[in-house]
Formats: C-alpha cells, sequence, structure tokens
C-alpha cells in the first residue's frame, strides 16, 4: 500500500507540473502448460468429453472490472483503479481468448472450442463467465493477486444451465511490482479457468474425463 501511494502522489505531482503520468498496457498471458496435460485425451481419452463443440463468449466484467483499468483493493473493502494502468484487451475478451487458449490444450469438448463466434448457439455448448474478483490487494506493507470467475456450461439450443460453479485463488506477491502482479494474477487465472474446466468435466462428462493436472509454472505468451 505505501509503494502506491507514492506512486499515486508522484501522478498527482506530475498532473500539477502539466503532465500526466505515461500510459502503462498488461495483459493476461497462458502461462506454458506441461505436455501431461494434453497426454490423457493423446492416448485416448477424447472419447469421453463431450460430444459436440463449445463457444466461449466474452466474461461479464460489470462495473469497476469493466472500465478497462487495472483494479487495486486495500484491506477488504476499498477499492479503486489504476488510472494510467490499463488492460490492453478488454478484460471480457481477454478472459474469454485466455478460456478459448485452455480449451485448446486441455478439451472439454470433442470438437474445438470457439471464441465469441457470429452464432454461438449453432454450437452444441456455450460457456459463460462472470467476474467476481481480478485485483490486486494491499493488506499493511503484504501485496496479493486475487482472482475469483464465476462459469456456466449451457445447452446452446435451449440455454439451459447444465453445469454452473465458482473458483477463488489468492496469491502474495513479494516483489510488488504491476509485472509481478499481472504475472501472477495470469497463472491465477490460467489455474481458475482449469479448476472451472474440471469441474464442469467431471459433472457432465463423469470422473474418468477429468485429468490429473500437474502444477503450472512460469509464463507464456499469445501470439
Amino acid at each position: 500500500m505505501i509503494k502506491r501511494l507514492l506512486i499515486l502522489s508522484g501522478a498527482l505531482a506530475g498532473c500539477f507540473h502539466g503532465k500526466l503520468p505515461a500510459r502503462e498496457y498488461y495483459r493476461l498471458r497462458l502461462p506454458p502448460l506441461p505436455d501431461s496435460l494434453t497426454a490423457y485425451y493423446r492416448d485416448g481419452g477424447a472419447s469421453s468429453l463431450l460430444v459436440g463443440g463449445i463457444a466461449i463468449v466474452p466474461y461479464v466484467a460489470s462495473g469497476i472490472y469493466g472500465d478497462g483499468n487495472v483494479v487495486y483493493r486495500i484491506d477488504d473493502s476499498e477499492y479503486g483503479s489504476y488510472s494510467n494502468r490499463e488492460w490492453a484487451v478488454p478484460v471480457p475478451t481477454m478472459l474469454a481468448m485466455l478460456t478459448e487458449d485452455i480449451c485448446h490444450a486441455h478439451p472439454l469438448t470433442r470438437d474445438p472450442a470457439v471464441f465469441d463466434p457470429p452464432s454461438p448457439h449453432t454450437y452444441a455448448y456455450v460457456w459463460r463467465g462472470l467476474v467476481r474478483e481480478l485485483e490486486e490487494v494491499d493488506r499493511g506493507d503484504h501485496v496479493y493477486a486475487v482472482v475469483r470467475f464465476d462459469a456456466r456450461v449451457v445447452r446452446a439450443k435451449d440455454d439451459s444451465v447444465l453445469w454452473s460453479g465458482t473458483a477463488r485463488l489468492e496469491r502474495p506477491v513479494p516483489q510488488g511490482t504491476m509485472p509481478a502482479i499481472v504475472d501472477a494474477l495470469s497463472q491465477l487465472a490460467t489455474e481458475a479457468i482449469l479448476q472451472l474446466q474440471d469441474s464442469a468435466r467431471a459433472s457432465l462428462a463423469g470422473p474418468a474425463a477429468s485429468a490429473v493436472r500437474p502444477p503450472l509454472g512460469g509464463t507464456g505468451a499469445r501470439p
């Protein structure tokens, strides 16, 4: 929190001198996924996947999460967002694209997952996500990254809910820098979506369809 107060003070001083702080743009990126994550499906497990394809529509990110700026929270109640630190891609699109990447590596359905197709209802299923938390959290001198997403899988032809779930993850960020915070948010977002996906797979296709996942590690980039 102290670091961020110093940053905000510096930004105000810059404004008084007629200059705004330079804009910084960030993006959630998919960490490298271990080969063992997809081995189950290469070795014949694809037969246990849901039949058909799944359309992944942009997530719902209401209120402060939909404004485009990186959100922070002080303790458990005081919310704000950085005026000069923005997401390079809108949060609803960024999370849906991340979900598509994950589904390509760790499938939920036999046919490919497709991000925001023109006609989602022509697919067998639709993945709908909701952002509950996606932020830096400052507790005293300690900095954390927190994500919480809700998700549903609906039957496209009648929009009936087949499965719903929620996942929340939190992790300390000792460095406290914005690049480190975004890296942690990328890791947590990926892990949360994988948890949701595994829950949906186990519920809809049976426990045998959920492969055991090793821990994720490293950083990666979407082209």
